[in-house]
């Protein structure tokens, strides 16, 4: 229940935005949403290690096969996998999907009012 709450309060800040206003908060919480998938966890954590490593040493291609060999046994099996670290929490992905489904509906009936 307190959950609930939270996630109507959140969307209640949104809910008397102008249409344009109200797509782009629903389009920020998606891409939000979206960072919880696997593949942007991956490339995320590759692209910071690999521009990390590009500024610190000099780039060889023995390096770049270590530090693909590093990222994919330590940020991808261990963290991501074992640990289950991520960029948006599984918890989180959850109550994102609520508040978008609300405010969603919110559109919609904006969007209703608007046509007669």
């Amino acid at each position: 229940m307190r959950n609930t709450e939270k996630i109507l309060k959140e969307a209640e800040k949104y809910k008397n935005l102008p249409t344009n206003e109200l797509k782009k908060v629903i389009k920020s919480y998606k891409s939000l949403s979206k960072s919880n998938s696997d593949i942007y966890n991956f490339l995320f954590s590759f692209v910071v290690m690999m521009i990390s490593a590009f500024f610190l040493m000099e780039v060889t291609i023995g390096l770049l096969l270590i530090l693909m060999l590093f990222h994919y046994l330590f940020f991808w099996e261990y963290l991501h996998k074992y640990k289950k670290v991520k960029l948006v929490s599984d918890d989180d992905k959850e109550e994102i999907d609520e508040i978008v489904s609300v405010l969603e509906k919110y559109l919609r009936d904006k969007e209703n009012k608007k046509t007669p």
